[in-house]
């Protein structure tokens, strides 16, 4: 439903916007009316948009999203390369910003009312409102100009990497992986930490918990195997809407360290009016969601033991 209506959505709004994709050339006053009349058929931009949508629609479902004007491809080429640089980058990010995330908060809980819990509370707050294309160009100039650590941009170095073994050509990937992911997860793991802080605190008032430190369980194990697992539920909503967070977030962080992935395509897309890219964006964008949503729900089964007996009918 979420897929059908980003579709549908997409494809109306683009197209009801001024211009068209041949606007940019077709319209030189050079260019005969015979031309444009030529390419826009061929294109079949003279149909009515219901006959449009239709054929869209019909070959969308057979997996041809179209052919892209800008790039003179198929739509499918181009997600094809594109999508599994962005889920590495999106992959990654999504790795390093729940793991720090969930560890800041296990430190806040763990010193709760200390001047380490300020600290760190007062620190997430400020990192969590930077805007991210701000501390990506932050990060750029910092650790790729002033202090070279790591490259200015791209996936590999366009120079050296084909001639590269096995494990410089991995090293290579690493070190330009390094910096967006990283930037991508700070600013991820900031919000997570509050929301997983907030969670563990509802929880730590509770009987089994008291229970358990009563028998002498090391304040460790309370928080590890007690009271993060029973706080998980609400980070579990978080972690399904996270994956297409990320995807837009990766936008803003594609352009800026120049990473080849859907941000990029999508952005460079939409300067170009190139339709069926951008409706294919947003088509996978809706996919990303309705994915996020199940998954979610296959980890709810899996760490709340309710859920399993209520699917089995009931039976302990």
């Amino acid at each position: 439903m979420v897929v059908a209506v980003v579709t549908t959505a997409t494809f109306i709004l683009i197209h009801l916007a001024p211009g068209d994709p041949m606007g940019g050339g077709l319209d030189d006053p050079r260019i005969s009316e015979a031309v444009r009349t030529h390419w826009r058929a061929a294109y079949g931009l003279d149909q009515p948009l219901p006959v449009q949508f239709l054929r869209y629609l019909t070959n969308a479902a057979r997996g041809e999203f179209g052919y892209s004007f800008a790039y003179n491809e198929s739509v499918r080429s181009l997600l094809a390369r594109a999508l599994p640089r962005t889920l590495l980058l999106a992959g990654t990010a999504l790795v390093l910003s729940f793991a720090a995330g969930i560890a800041i908060a296990l430190v806040q809980v763990a010193r709760h009312g200390t001047a380490t819990d300020r600290a760190l509370g007062v620190a997430s707050l400020a990192v969590y409102s930077l805007p991210d294309f701000w501390l990506a160009q932050v990060a750029l100039l910092t650790f790729a100009y002033l202090v070279p650590l790591f490259p200015a941009g791209g996936m590999v170095d366009p120079v050296m990497h084909p001639y590269m073994g096995n494990m410089a050509a991995l090293w290579d990937r690493v070190r330009h992986l390094v910096l967006p992911a990283l930037t991508l997860a700070t600013l991820t793991a900031a919000g997570i930490a509050r929301f997983q802080r907030a969670a563990l605190l509802d929880v730590a008032a509770d009987d089994y918990l008291r229970t358990a430190r009563a028998k002498g369980v090391p304040e460790r194990s309370v928080l590890m195997r007690h009271a993060l697992r029973n706080a998980a539920l609400p980070v579990i909503t978080l972690f399904g809407l996270a994956l297409p967070g990320f995807l837009g977030g990766t936008v803003f962080i594609e352009k800026v360290f120049s990473w080849p992935g859907m941000g990029s395509l999508a952005v460079d897309a939409v300067a170009a009016r190139d339709y069926p890219v951008v409706i294919a964006c947003a088509v996978v964008g809706s996919m990303m969601v309705a994915g996020g949503s199940f998954i979610a729900d296959v980890l709810y089964v899996v760490a709340d033991p309710r859920l399993r007996r209520a699917g089995g009918g009931g039976r302990p």
